[in-house]
């Protein structure tokens, strides 16, 4: 089999209703609140769906299919440790923004220490949501890749973005939540004919298919239970996701804005509980298509030696799943790619607008706010899609685990900032600064971003450490050095915590 005409049109099929998704709800968007919270009067299990597929996004959907097919189950089961963020973000977090009411999670960092942490927490989110819209526009035009070698990938890459970019800015919040439910379903429905059709390959059964992988290696790996932290574990995995997550649920913009978007607190909760069985999906898709993948191509087919891993799944596509099939497929990996940008889109949107220009024009009329909130979605969406270019030209190694470098690097230290702040009383915005540099400098030592360590240190040594124990070991140095200096400084002052730490949200009225 191979791309046909049709394949396309199921593509352009898809593009078309995401673009009038947002024409639909840019009728609603009148006013910031509209843009930024959707009114809140978004239904819990569309809320829901949008926040599990922009967690997902690209990387998660072709990359870690491809560990799998090359290493073990191993990363397919890195749900477990969100899952364990997701309950406790329920419980704490959800109801703690609701109450202390922030339109951006990072006006939170500014009420309970200073304005500095404000603009830090939200220049460090606007950047590391550029570098992450670039990863995950850049494995499409992968993927596209494999389908079309003719094609220039950048003109792709173009495409998909502006497409995005369009329906997320005339749309707002309520557009992206709405279209990431339609994507889930088309994310879900693409996974499961891959693994329906790859282990239907082996021809002689599902006891044949799981023997193969089973005396290959590639349910338990050597490694699966050992507790050497520098390796890839069960233990490294649900430790370090649950650690990498709590920058996602607890300081980052694109999923705390969500836990306002809901007409009450009940809501806003069952969003999050209905996102435990959409992650335990997750284990069963990321296993199951890197096991189909598997199967197929050691049993039925040989994969070519030019196909690298991230590559794997775009292949299998595009070569050997009937008409229309490809297509939906395909459909369901820019469905991935475009939840993710459109929700980090919109956020970071959000805290341009809220965080930086207020900060610098308070007075400004709100309809002058709006206009410059959807202006401020295309300029980053450029921004992200230029370096979405130069990871094409330039190329990227193992996608997935460089990522969560980022994500240990960027997001750590400000989620111990968070920490810090709604569970330490006594931590004041002195004491708070030395947990942060601790913190970040620690980030530096660990990650040693583009060598910047080694030609400070000429006797530098990267320490062994796996990537899913980076966030924590940063966020959890920040928490410790910010409490231990509070012994120092001393307690904030009383307007610092009054309705600012999770012991006296409670009397909070809720919303």
């Amino acid at each position: 089999m191979s791309w046909h005409w049709f394949d396309w049109v199921v593509i352009g099929v898809y593009f078309s209703i995401m673009f009038l998704i947002g024409l639909l709800f840019a009728k609603r968007t009148k006013s910031t609140d509209d843009y930024f919270k959707a009114g809140g009067r978004v239904p819990a299990w569309v809320t829901a769906m949008s926040i599990y597929a922009t967690a997902l996004s690209s990387i998660s959907f072709i990359a870690i299919p491809a560990s799998v097919y090359n290493n073990s189950w191993l990363l397919g089961m890195a749900p477990l440790g969100i899952i364990l963020i997701v309950v406790w973000a329920a419980y704490v977090f959800v109801p703690f923004f609701r109450r202390v009411d922030v339109t951006t999670a990072y006006e939170y960092l500014g009420r309970r220490f200073d304005n500095s942490f404000r603009l830090i927490g939200s220049l460090t989110f606007i950047i590391f949501h550029i570098i992450r819209m670039a990863i995950v526009l850049y494995l499409p035009t992968l993927a596209l890749q494999q389908a079309l070698p003719g094609l220039n990938p950048i003109v792709i890459t173009v495409i998909v973005a502006i497409f995005c970019v369009a329906y997320t800015s005339i749309g707002g919040i309520e557009a992206v939540l709405w279209s990431d439910a339609i994507q889930t379903i088309v994310l879900l429905l693409g996974a499961f004919l891959v693994i329906i059709v790859g282990f239907l390959a082996s021809g002689d059964g599902l006891g044949h298919a799981f023997s193969l992988l089973a005396n290959d290696g590639k349910i338990i790996s050597p490694d699966f239970f050992t507790l050497d932290l520098a390796k890839s574990s069960i233990w490294t995995i649900i430790i370090g996701g649950f650690f990498s997550s709590i920058y996602s649920y607890v300081g980052s913009q694109d999923i705390v804005q969500r836990y306002a978007t809901n007409k009450n607190e009940h809501e806003a909760k069952k969003s999050l509980f209905l996102n435990i069985p959409l992650l335990c999906t997750s284990i069963v898709i990321f296993v199951g298509m890197g096991s189909a993948l598997y199967i197929f191509f050691h049993t039925k087919e040989v994969l070519p030696e030019t196909i690298n891993g991230n590559a794997i799944l775009p292949y299998f596509v595009i070569n050997f799943l009937p008409v229309g099939i490809s297509g939906l497929i395909l459909a369901a990996i820019f469905a991935a790619a475009q939840s993710t940008v459109s929700s980090s889109l919109n956020s970071v949107s959000t805290c341009i607008t809220k965080d930086l220009l207020e900060y610098l024009k308070p007075n400004m009329e709100d309809n002058a706010k709006l206009k410059f909130a959807k202006l401020s979605s295309w300029v980053v969406g450029i921004v992200s899609t230029i370096l979405a270019i130069q990871f094409i030209i330039k190329g990227q190694g193992d996608i997935f685990l460089y990522f969560q470098a980022i994500t240990g690097l960027l997001g750590g230290p400000i989620a111990a900032i968070f920490l810090v702040g709604i569970f330490f009383d006594r931590v004041d915005s002195r004491a708070v600064w030395i947990g942060f540099i601790v913190s970040i400098l620690l980030a530096f030592y660990i990650s040693d971003p583009a060598g910047m360590v080694s030609k400070i240190i000429p006797s530098y040594t990267k320490p062994k450490i796996f990537e899913f124990m980076i966030s924590f070991i940063i966020i959890g140095s920040g928490v410790i050095a910010s409490f231990l200096a509070s012994f120092i400084f001393g307690r904030p002052s009383e307007d610092k915590i009054r309705q600012l730490t999770f012991k006296n949200v409670k009397n909070i009225e809720v919303k």
